[in-house]
């Protein structure tokens, strides 16, 4: 047995002074990393704000960086030996830094940090499918990974040498008391001005990596802090769903098939003659509603609104109850033979789980073998043979989610390029404010027009078949895509609830119904109600089961929109946005998401969408 009093003494105050130094300097440079994306003009006009970033930034990273070091320190102790200690804290700090670097870019081009969402990407297989990097790109991460790491063994050889030379540097573990007193009054400034709803303050609050502030509302108001009046929005419970609220009463003998073709990331400028020429003429045919906008920013919550005709508010509660849509559900009822077709999985976001919960064992994933491209085509193809292969006298609903219009906007080998300058391959860290749009915005609509002319193909065949006159066609996105549009830095999707990222092509060719354009402001979460009503004939009040309009009856004029992203939610009502945070206050910016800051939110906006989000939880 080993002689514990034999071994080698730690020098424990000598370990942990290195160790304070080391956590102080990847503090420094977590503050720089995060420092990139804050626009410090705006603080100078706030000094509150500037004060407390001063404060907020260093006690938040010595914390993170504070916890990291407890590892390396007990490795040290146990084994007496400081290389254990020094080679831990090394690797740690620099996956801390190689994280915070990722976030400040996914934060730069969309504006939330990584979050579950993200792992669940990631861990959940679906990043693949989804992100797709060229080797290009993977060299470049390798290489900041390997400066990192570089930097790194670089701080820790020159924190051990300076005590060496400087053994008074122990000093130093007197910081701990500097930096817990920068915490504490950090988060009483957090505690205070929330209190008082004070926006100067909790407005720098999403500048913070994985802020978690103390707010203390309700104790501060007894001592006589009170809060400016500010508009607010509920969450939705967990578990406490009813849903629909009342039994539905269709009719027995549906007539109608309902086939939706779905395309990621569609933004509303490409249905035109020359981006998407078959779509376009089969829009001519059909009702087009040119003001319509996704319920999101993102895959899931587009989706969810389109197919709960519900805010994506609901998607958590749903996807924990694996309640299944109330249009799905009746149709499965009514007998439709289900023909459910993804490109990239359906299982990751989780509509197996969630809409499609009631009829997961019909749904099928493209061929995993195969690019974006092909995958499309390929289901597309099921699709169509699965319809020439129904029997006249049976319904069917066909749903198929195209892929290609996804970054990094996939085309077969060889396929022309109709728009130029038009880039060979997607590098997002390239993406910046001086970056320009113009050839990956080409490349990006060439994939649109590959996309669309296997939509031709599709159309042609079921017009020439024997349910052309009694099945009701939908072509929409998911959501829209920016090409720093606004010219704010923003790319692709999930950072906005402007135009380019949630207003999308809608058409809708119904039997019987005429050409025409609708000029209404419509919403994903119209169409629900809509077949509801028209196709499968259901006699409920449509607010049974949807917060949805019929899109065939009349417009509501000045129409506030719910609109969901994975950081914020938001109200689109006119030519305003109406921005909540995690936090619960509002902030007002017009479509170009310049900011308002005299402007008030409209109260009758966050009545309705209050009723929105609470009309489906158990009272």
């Amino acid at each position: 047995m080993e002689d514990l009093a034999a071994r080698p003494a730690f020098p424990a105050r000598r370990a942990l002074a290195w160790l304070t130094g080391f956590i102080l300097s990847n503090a420094a440079l977590a503050i720089g990393i995060a420092s990139l994306n804050i626009p410090f003009a705006h603080l100078a006009e706030h000094w509150k704000a500037a004060f407390f970033l001063t404060l907020a930034l260093p006690g938040h990273f010595v914390f993170f960086g504070a916890l990291l070091g407890v590892l390396p320190l007990l490795l040290g102790w146990i084994g007496r030996r400081l290389s254990w200690m020094t080679v831990s804290a090394v690797v740690l700090q620099a996956a801390w830094l190689c994280l915070l670097v990722t976030d400040a870019k996914v934060f730069a081009l969309y504006r939330f940090h990584l979050n579950a969402m993200v792992a669940n990407m990631v861990f959940g297989g679906a990043m693949q499918d989804q992100v797709v990097f060229s080797g290009t790109v993977w060299g470049l991460i390798a290489l900041a990974v390997i400066s990192v790491l570089a930097v790194e063994i670089a701080l820790a050889w020159l924190w051990w040498r300076a005590l060496d030379r400087r053994p008074g540097l122990v000093k130093i573990l007197k910081a701990w008391w500097i930096a817990l007193a920068v915490m504490l009054f950090g988060q009483a400034m957090v505690a205070y001005y929330d209190a008082r709803g004070d926006r100067a303050v909790m407005s720098q609050l999403p500048y913070i990596p994985w802020a978690q502030p103390i707010t203390l509302k309700d104790s501060l108001q007894r001592f006589g802090v009170k809060s400016d009046p500010s508009a607010s929005l509920p969450g939705v419970g967990q578990g406490l769903l009813n849903y629909p609220r009342r039994a539905l009463d269709c009719e027995a003998a549906p007539k109608l098939n309902v086939v939706v073709i779905l395309l990621e990331s569609l933004r509303h400028d490409v249905m035109t003659e020359q981006v998407m020429p078959n779509t376009w003429r089969y829009a001519q045919q059909s009702q087009v509603f040119e003001d319509h906008y996704s319920s999101g920013n993102a895959t899931r919550f587009g989706v969810f609104g389109l197919l709960y005709g519900l805010p994506g508010g609901y998607w958590h509660p749903m996807l924990a109850e694996q309640r299944g849509s109330a249009l799905i559900g009746q149709m499965k009822k009514d007998g439709y033979a289900m023909h459910i077709y993804g490109s990239a999985p359906l299982y990751n976001p989780e509509f197996d789980r969630t809409a499609f919960s009631e009829v997961r064992e019909r749904l099928v994933n493209g061929p995993r073998e195969r690019k974006s491209a092909e995958r499309d085509q390929a289901i597309l193809q099921d699709l169509q043979r699965d319809i020439a292969a129904t029997p006249a006298d049976k319904r069917f609903f066909g749903f198929v989610f195209m892929d290609s219009t996804h970054q990094p906007y996939y085309m077969p080998k060889g396929y022309p390029p109709l728009f130029q300058p038009m880039a060979k391959s997607i590098n997002p860290l390239e993406f910046s404010q001086d970056h320009d749009p113009l050839p990956d915005f080409n490349r990006y609509r060439t994939s649109a027009h590959y996309t669309d002319s296997l939509i031709g193909k599709f159309l042609a065949a079921l017009q020439a078949s024997a349910f052309a006159d009694n099945t009701v066609v939908l072509i929409t996105g998911d959501h829209g895509e920016e090409f720093n549009d606004l010219k704010q830095n923003y790319w692709g999707h999930n950072g906005n609830f402007s135009d380019y990222q949630l207003h999308t092509p809608f058409v809708l060719h119904w039997p019987g119904k005429p050409a025409q354009k609708i000029a209404n402001t419509t919403s994903h979460e119209d169409f629900v109600p809509t077949v509801m009503k028209h196709a499968l004939g259901c006699r409920n009040d449509t607010a049974d089961y949807s917060t949805g309009r019929d899109l065939f009856g009349p417009g509501q004029a000045n129409r506030p929109l719910l609109v969901e992203s994975w950081s914020q939610r938001g109200i689109r009502q006119g030519d305003r946005i109406y921005l909540f945070d995690n936090y619960g206050a509002a902030t007002v910016v017009d479509r170009n998401y310049q900011p308002l800051p005299d402007a008030k939110v409209d109260p009758a906006a966050v009545s309705q969408s209050w009723e929105m989000l609470t009309r489906f939880q158990q009272r």
